[in-house]
């Protein structure tokens, strides 16, 4: 526990260039669990990554926090990437890229209206190849690899991930994990509820008591969307529990809906 403390503060604290802080941040982890990828300009992106431990693999769990966060900040994210290894999956905790979102530079400002105009889609389009770019690199790791491709994505990361799903179908993984995924903007966060009812993965979408008003605005909807649209592989978890039941309570949430999937 201390050592997890140590990291996160580390983490907030540093103030360098990004490869300063992912070489900064290699010193305090296991070196079993490190993996550098490395794209054609040379640019490094680190991973971390633990190895099943069960006597079969059942595939690969890639697992991105929400955008603005590493890995071993996000409380659940860090724990999935603990204990899934414990039920038979490799997993690979990925940092998403550090291009800067705020509700400012998603809506018109300085408006009034509790429901203000919302900018152009075109402003994803960076976001998107930034984090396309990062989970290619990765498949290239993990596509040769046994088993099944599941991707657990938190916050914004699940919005950016969607809209990537939607740009490259090829890349899909065979099925989705959401966590408190929103987009702080009321279009787009209304657009994300759209987007999960008609995405054709099998979807586990779930909402912690940590979870924030944007979630709970559209947490009804998406439900109701989803019958709309048929999809009949969605599924909707609210977390009972906080704190470290709160992670017990995602594990068997997880480790049950997979199974019940076959995964």
């Amino acid at each position: 526990m201390k050592r997890h403390f140590l990291i996160t503060f580390l983490l907030f604290f540093v103030t360098a260039p990004v490869l300063n802080a992912q070489d900064d941040l290699q010193r305090y982890l296991p070196e079993d669990q490190l993996h550098w990828l490395t794209d054609g300009d040379a640019a490094r992106f680190l991973v971390l990554k633990k190895e099943y431990l069960q006597a079969f693999e059942s595939g690969q769990m890639t697992l991105i926090p929400d955008w603005h966060y590493h890995p071993l900040q996000s409380f659940y994210v860090s724990y999935l990437y603990e204990v899934a290894p414990d039920f038979g999956w490799t997993t690979w905790a990925l940092t998403p890229p550090d291009n800067t979102i705020r509700t400012d530079n998603l809506q018109t400002p300085a408006t009034r209206t509790h429901f203000p105009e919302h900018a152009d889609d075109s402003l994803f389009e960076p976001l998107v190849t930034a984090l396309e770019k990062r989970i290619a690199l990765l498949q290239e790791e993990t596509l040769s690899q046994p088993g099944f491709a599941v991707w657990v994505v938190e916050g914004i990361t699940a919005d950016i991930t969607l809209r990537l799903l939607e740009k490259t179908p090829s890349m899909m993984p065979d099925a989705l994990v959401i966590v408190n995924a929103y987009i702080p903007q009321y279009h787009f966060n209304k657009a994300l509820s759209e987007r999960i009812a008609k995405s054709p993965l099998p979807i586990l979408d779930i909402r912690t008591a940590e979870s924030n008003r944007w979630l709970e605005a559209q947490w009804s909807l998406r439900k109701k969307l989803a019958t709309k649209y048929q999809h009949v592989s969605y599924r909707q978890r609210q977390l009972l529990t906080s704190g470290n039941a709160g992670q017990a309570e995602l594990r068997s949430t997880v480790k049950g809906w997979l199974e019940f999937h076959g995964y």
